[in-house]
């Protein structure tokens, strides 16, 4: 009887189950479809091809095609939508690429190798637009701090030139094309706005130039690839 009853126990619940699994893919009609729109945790990874614009600073040269090349970026997206529509959120990014322009040919006519880097933070929203359909457009919107940086070595000599300043404006948007409840895929772009207000200067370990950046401009980053999404 025990068995019989433990059996019976474990088919309920595996039925219960099927039905709870259903359910998130059924669509208001009750018919199969897309899974529910959902709230809380979201994760989001994104990358593509970064490519910059305007000027690291406003001296003659100062712009960011004297200094770094297009870069391959991966950021992180991790947060929690508090509705169906709003996420609500912080970003941490690294990009990667080389120098470019006049650094360039610097880093070439001396023989050095030479690299460069970014790294930015900071936190953001989006509104996603159909949050129950397949294919879900959002847009959104961020402010954060940023770095970029060419590091640099010739023999036993190494050294880094750097800038850093506040980014006000991180605009962004895509579709995610919802595969199932817990992945989502799909293409993204976004525009950043900034300016670097800080600058660092060390060659073979010595600080030989840091402060203020006297004579600042407006750069931007313009990105596009893809977004993939976790929960969403």
């Amino acid at each position: 009887m025990r068995a019989c009853i433990g059996a019976a126990v474990l088919i309920a619940a595996c039925a219960c189950a099927r039905l709870a699994d259903a359910q998130d893919y059924a669509g208001y009609s009750g018919q199969p479809g897309p899974p529910r729109p959902r709230v809380g945790f979201q994760l989001a990874l994104r990358t593509g091809l970064a490519v910059p614009l305007g000027n690291v600073d406003g001296l003659p040269g100062g712009e960011m095609t004297n200094f770094v090349s297009p870069q391959v970026p991966l950021f992180v997206e991790i947060g929690g939508k508090v509705t169906p529509h709003f996420f609500v959120g912080g970003f941490l990014g690294l990009a990667f690429g080389g120098p470019a322009g006049d650094l360039r040919n610097t880093c070439e006519v001396s023989n050095s190798t030479c690299v460069a880097a970014g790294a930015r933070f900071g936190a953001e929203v989006q509104y996603h637009i159909m949050p129950e359909a397949t294919a879900n457009p959002w847009i959104g919107y961020g402010i954060g701090y940023e770095s970029v940086a060419v590091a640099f070595s010739e023999g036993s000599r190494t050294g880094t030139i750097s800038y850093n300043g506040f980014e006000f404006a991180h605009l962004m948007g895509g579709v995610d094309f919802r595969l199932s409840r817990v992945f989502g895929l799909g293409p993204f772009v976004n525009f950043s706005v900034g300016t670097y207000s800080r600058t660092h200067y060390e060659l073979s370990g010595d600080t030989t130039l840091e402060g203020d950046v006297r004579d600042t401009a407006t750069h931007e980053w313009l990105t596009a690839g893809v977004r993939v999404v976790f929960f969403p």
